[in-house]
């Protein structure tokens, strides 16, 4: 291995180019590659050679370490303050209950999973964020301005009029019942099958709220929704990928407030930037940095080669493993043998989500002393969603300015302005005057994930997740970017364990096996699933063909008597 991974030398006097070679190599140093390569050295240690491929130069080094530590301040027990070590990761006898209630999402699961692994403290908003329910109110913007209070989690809808909360419980339950078909069961490869997941992905998000949906408030609830859980508007994203992505927080009920794993995660960036330099860490020794690669070619199906854009070091390995954004597969040429043109142009066609965030610093946190948490959720903009962002430490002790954080609506029309005086405004008419006035604000684009086009996810899920014998895997094709840590952790976890049942299939062991299968938990009766289905569309159908049907009878009997 060593020998293999010293820095080759400049090309002969043939002109031939030098070579690199490896059994497995990860080209790119996303964080899907860098889990997919610490787990692989984990396993194989130096019987296997492995060498992952930093195109962009940034190998390991001070810029990826975080700036602060994160302390698990919960503001719930006095015992339960914020000098908790590292201690709470481990296992203990006081842990079977963490652990029972952290399986209970995909995300939360490999956020953990790896958090435990490599020594690193998450704060309770992530993992347990049922610790952190606080008395105090919330507000709820309406389209119109107006406010509502409430102490209860947002997906409750208790501050909308029956009719409305009706509607969006049965739409809600129906995106379950859909999700719990779709993920979590075996798919059988049935015609009848592959025309649902057809017919889910090929029809927009915006259509189906506008088929099911009939207020305007309701809409509008569920378009905030869509936007915050993948990053893009409701008309750019298909059913089956909205469905996907609440999949991975097991429902499409808690992403406005409560158990929303993927949004706190994202708000906390800074737990990407200390996984990534611990995994870096960890795998340093094969690095190797990069010229841009050309060309991804094969050699008798057994062989894969990487032709650098200058010829000066060609790579060879039996496995490679991508762990590249869309945009950057772009820019290189391959086989059709290896990437179908049609995959191709499913990647081709990804856009990346886009949301934006901010943080304001206030030197009170004087919503407080006014009775509010500091959570909003509006479906008015520009803030569509936030929180008071959770305590920072190096030392253990709290930050010294109140801060609020959240995610702001993007304007693709105005999305070079600075939002800062959109934003206090409407901070101002939720929590007057004193908004006005904050010591710091600072705002920025966040690369959420890359969206596939409508009708183009099932081609999606076969390039991401089909098993193949290829000498090419694209498990690891990040689609994650910047936001989704856990979703980027899953990609390459399930890489891993692909390549591994390609390498040594006798080497997978149970807990290798049994780690990417998550208990069903939506446990549904025929009969659920039927009234999930009714809605007052449904329902004014129903009666519309009743009517018609009973009047038809009573023509047809009208002109048998006569």
């Amino acid at each position: 291995m060593v020998k293999k991974l010293e820095k080759p030398a400049r090309r002969g006097s043939n002109g031939q180019s030098d070579h690199i070679q490896a059994d497995v190599i990860i080209l790119g140093c996303s964080l899907p590659g860098i889990v997919t390569a610490h787990k692989l050295k984990r396993k194989f240690g130096d019987t296997i050679d492995i060498v992952v491929l930093d195109m962009a130069g940034t190998v390991s080094g001070k810029k990826h370490l975080s700036k602060c530590n994160v302390t698990f301040f919960t503001g719930i027990d006095d015992d339960e303050g914020s000098e908790q070590s590292d201690e709470n990761l481990e296992d203990d006898g006081d842990n079977s209950k963490y652990e029972i209630k952290v399986t209970d999402s995909v995300a939360r699961n490999y956020i953990t999973q790896y958090a435990k692994d490599l020594n690193i403290p998450i704060p309770v908003a992530i993992i347990d964020p049922e610790r952190i329910k606080s008395p105090l109110n919330k507000l709820f913007q309406h389209t119109n301005g107006s406010t509502v209070e409430f102490s209860e989690d947002f997906h409750n809808f208790d501050y909308l009029g029956f009719i409305e909360r009706f509607e969006l419980n049965q739409y809600q339950s129906l995106l379950d019942h859909s999700m719990r078909d779709m993920f979590h069961r075996i798919e059988d490869d049935t015609d009848a099958e592959r025309k649902r997941l057809l017919y889910y992905d090929q029809t927009t998000m915006e259509q189906h709220l506008c088929g099911a949906l009939i207020f305007t408030t309701s809409r509008d609830i569920m378009r905030t929704t869509v936007r915050l859980v993948c990053g893009a508007p409701a008309e750019s994203i298909s059913v089956l990928f909205y469905l996907h992505q609440c999949f991975r927080t097991n429902s499409s009920r808690n992403h406005l407030d409560g158990d929303n794993t993927r949004f706190r995660e994202k708000l906390l960036g800074y737990c990407r930037k200390r996984l990534t330099n611990q995994l870096q860490r960890s795998i340093a020794d094969i690095i190797l940095s990069s010229k841009p690669i050309r060309e991804i070619s094969a050699y008798s199906d057994e062989q894969v080669i990487l032709k650098t854009m200058k010829g000066e070091t060609n790579y060879v390995c039996n496995l490679l493993a991508m762990a590249l954004r869309p945009d950057e597969l772009h820019k290189i040429r391959v086989e059709d043998q290896l990437l179908a043109k049609k995959d191709a142009e499913v990647t081709r066609a990804m856009t990346p989500g886009r949301a934006k965030k901010f943080v304001v610093q206030y030197e009170t946190n004087f919503w407080e002393a006014q009775g509010y948490s500091g959570d909003i959720l509006s479906i008015r903009g520009p803030i569509i969603w936030a929180m008071e962002r959770p305590k920072f430490s190096t030392t253990g002790s709290i930050t010294r300015y109140a801060t609020l954080t959240g995610y702001m609506m993007v304007r693709e029309e105005a999305e070079n302005n600075d939002s800062k005086k959109a934003v206090l405004e409407q901070l101002v008419k939720l929590f007057g005057e004193e908004a006005a006035n904050p010591v710091t604000y600072k705002e920025n684009d966040i690369a959420d994930i890359f969206v596939p086009r409508c009708g183009d996810y099932v081609a999606l899920r076969r390039l991401t997740g089909l098993v193949s014998r290829k000498p090419l895997e694209w498990g690891a094709l990040d689609v994650f970017a910047e936001g989704d840590v856990a979703a980027a952790l899953e990609a390459g976890h399930l890489t891993y364990l692909h390549l591994l049942s390609c390498l040594r299939p006798q080497a997978q062991t149970f807990e290798d096996l049994s780690s990417s299968e998550f208990p069903v938990t939506l446990y549904t009766s025929p009969l659920d699933r039927w009234f999930s289905q009714i809605n007052y569309k449904s329902t004014f159908r129903f009666a519309v063909y009743t009517t018609v049907l009973y009047i038809g009878y009573k023509l047809v009997q009208s002109y048998f008597r006569k």
